[in-house]
């Protein structure tokens, strides 16, 4: 019918999900590796009249009717829960390092520190040897 257009609209349908490895290479996986469910409907809207033709030749619809419903992915941004998973194992990793270095640090400066004791006490002859 030339007095309607066809057009495709889409909308959400569920949340931002990560997307499996087997379609990261895919565009709707781009830029963040997530992905979005989409319900896709064709829908018909009525065009605009020429001004020549003041009524249409066929009434139009009341509502955009729906032709049929198609299942697509959209890229989408970053996943909150993950994003702070994520962070968190972040920061308990930079703990564990941190107290590992700490601990290696202790050690190594008592182990220093007693060296040069045992030295010192060499060298003004408290120790028999």
């Amino acid at each position: 019918d030339p007095s309607q257009n066809r057009s495709v609209t889409c909308r959400p349908f569920g949340a931002c999900e990560p997307c499996p490895l087997d379609a990261l290479h895919e565009p709707f996986c781009h830029p963040f590796g997530n992905r979005q469910l989409m319900h896709c409907s064709n829908t018909t809207t009525p065009t605009a009249r020429p001004p020549d033709e003041p009524y249409p030749t066929s009434p139009p619809p009341a509502v955009p009717g729906a032709l049929g419903e198609t299942p697509a992915w959209q890229p989408c941004g970053r996943v909150p829960a993950q994003e702070r998973a994520d962070f968190y194992e972040f920061v308990a990793c930079n703990l564990f390092f941190a107290t590992v270095a700490i601990c290696v640090s202790l050690f190594r400066s008592r182990r220093i520190e007693a060296h040069q004791a045992r030295r010192l006490a060499v060298r003004i002859g408290l120790v028999r040897g």
